[in-house]
């Protein structure tokens, strides 16, 4: 006849054991995955530019420098790009509809980031509002196009020297 077994204390440790295990695990994961905080400590903002310049989804959104979220999606809005990206919530009240979003760049290697301007006067922007957007400072090859036209605008001087005009 067969005996009906019950359920040991040994196997009850090994369960509790997993369980936690598991819950160690997951909070490891969150925590080193660079996202900061959990999905409840961070609320969704927007941003509008005509360019991006090599932004892409992960890439660091900073608050006066610090860093303070990531980019999750780059999305087109007619001629121009919008990207979402999420922000601490404890960082709610430094941007504001005062508050204005720049491309921003990592390393010399042309990687971008969001860089917002602080400001602790105004409204804070409720959750998937718009941080206003800032004219982008000049990248490398805006530079190299300007210089060209300079290069070329000295060279047809010095022909017209040559030539006696």
């Amino acid at each position: 006849m067969p005996r009906t077994r019950s359920l040991a204390w040994s196997e009850l440790k090994v369960g509790v054991l997993t369980i936690v295990a598991i819950g160690i695990a997951a909070t490891l994961i969150f925590s080193l995955t660079g996202s900061k905080g959990f999905f409840w400590q961070r609320y969704k903002l927007k941003t509008r530019f005509a360019d991006v310049a090599g932004l892409a989804p992960g890439s660091p959104v900073r608050i006066a420098g610090v860093q303070v979220g990531s980019v999750k999606a780059i999305d087109f809005a007619g001629e121009q790009v919008d990207i979402t990206f999420e922000v601490n919530k404890e960082n709610r009240q430094r941007i504001t509809d005062h508050s204005t979003a720049t491309l921003g760049s990592v390393s010399l290697l042309g990687t971008s980031a969001v860089d917002i301007v602080p400001s602790i006067s105004g409204t804070p922007i409720p959750d998937y509002g718009y941080v206003p957007a800032q004219k982008p400072v000049a990248t490398l090859t805006d530079v190299a196009a300007k210089a060209n036209v300079g290069i070329d605008e000295i060279t047809g001087l010095l022909r017209d020297i040559r030539q006696g005009k």
